[in-house]
């Protein structure tokens, strides 16, 4: 698949900029305004007013619900979804990173910040996995004390 080329010259567009132009595209092609786009599909309006001009990304559920509305092509549109979600969160695409080929911006963008990513993640997985261990030994060792404390007839 191709990347789209702005006529400007500039880098090739992404998979997210590409669906946010056919979100564009399917919103003036049917006439419709985003609150009827919005009764239609049961998503808020100003939500849609976010995913078509390109400020948030959409769910896939709305991808596929404005199809419908629209009677657009959903395969074309959620294959264009897929492919910008893998692009947006590269964990969810093993291997592929920002900048992984047809996700558009420049080879290896956001390459350097990768490692560094991991390791707060992994720092914040292992602060989080102490204190739930530690959660748990002070519950278990409570635990102990009311049952030492039951049995010993010094109770409640």
């Amino acid at each position: 698949m191709m990347d789209h080329v702005p006529l400007s010259g500039g880098t090739p567009k992404g998979p997210a900029d590409r669906l946010c132009e056919e979100l564009q595209s399917l919103k003036s092609s049917s006439g419709l305004t985003y609150a009827r786009i919005s009764e239609r599909t049961h998503y808020a309006k100003s939500s849609w007013e976010r995913w078509v001009n390109g400020k948030q990304f959409p769910p896939r559920d709305a991808v596929e619900r404005i199809a419908a509305v629209c009677q657009a092509d959903e395969r074309r549109l959620l294959e264009l979804w897929t492919l910008a979600e893998a692009c947006r969160t590269p964990a969810a695409a093993p291997g592929a990173a920002p900048g992984a080929a047809g996700c558009g911006g420049a080879p290896g963008e956001g390459d350097a910040a990768s490692p560094d990513r991991r390791q707060t993640v992994l720092l914040l997985l292992t602060v989080l996995a102490l204190a739930l261990t530690a959660g748990l030994a002070r519950s278990v060792a409570l635990r102990r004390e009311l049952r030492r404390d039951t049995l010993s007839g010094g109770g409640v």
